[in-house]
C-alpha cells in the first residue's frame, strides 16, 4: 500500500508552502497514520457491508416474507434468489473476514505509530517492520487510500492539507 512518499520540500504533495519541509520522522509518522487510516476505513465499509448482508438475509430468510410469497409467488422467488445471491456473495468474498484483516492492520500500523512517537525513535527498524506489514496487505482501494492520504494529512498539518 505505499505510495510516494512525501517530498521533502516545501509546498510538495499537500503541504502548505509555508509549511517547513517534512522531517524524517514526520514523514514515518505520516506514512503510518495513513496506513491505520486505510485500514480503519476498509474494515469499517466491510463490516457495514456484513451486517447489512446478514440483516437482509434474516429479512428474506422470515416466515413473513413466505408467508407473503404464498400469497404473490413472485415475491417469493425473488426473495428466494436474493437469498441465494447475497449468501454466495458473503461465502465468496468473506466481508467479515476481511474486516477482521483490517482490523488486526490497523491495530499493527497503529502500534508501530505508537514507536514513531518514542522520543529516540530508530527509523530503520520502524520502517522494516513496516515493510513486513506491507506484505500482509491486500491489494490497495486507490479511492480509499487518497482520502486517508488527505485525513493523515489535515490530521497532522492541519485543514490546508491537500493532495496534489
Amino acid at each position: 500500500m505505499r505510495e510516494p512518499t512525501i517530498q521533502r520540500q516545501a509546498g510538495a504533495e499537500g503541504f502548505p508552502a509555508r509549511r517547513p519541509a517534512a522531517t524524517p520522522v514526520e514523514q514515518l509518522r505520516f506514512d503510518l497514520l495513513r496506513s491505520a487510516l486505510y485500514h480503519d476505513m476498509r474494515e469499517t465499509f466491510l463490516m457495514r457491508v456484513h451486517r447489512i448482508s446478514l440483516f437482509t438475509l434474516v429479512l428474506l430468510g422470515s416466515g413473513a416474507i413466505a408467508g407473503f410469497g404464498a400469497d404473490r409467488p413472485e415475491i417469493g422467488q425473488a426473495a428466494g434468489l436474493l437469498v441465494a445471491v447475497i449468501s454466495a456473495a458473503q461465502l465468496v468474498w468473506d466481508f467479515a473476514g476481511a474486516a477482521r484483516d483490517h482490523g488486526a492492520l490497523r491495530r499493527r500500523f497503529y502500534d508501530l505509530l505508537a514507536d514513531a512517537g518514542q522520543r529516540d525513535v530508530d527509523i530503520s527498524a520502524i520502517e522494516s517492520a513496516m515493510t513486513r506489514v506491507f506484505a500482509d496487505e491486500p491489494p490497495v482501494r486507490h479511492r480509499t487510500n487518497r482520502r486517508a492520504h488527505n485525513r493523515a494529512g489535515r490530521n497532522m498539518f492541519g485543514n490546508d492539507f491537500e493532495r496534489a
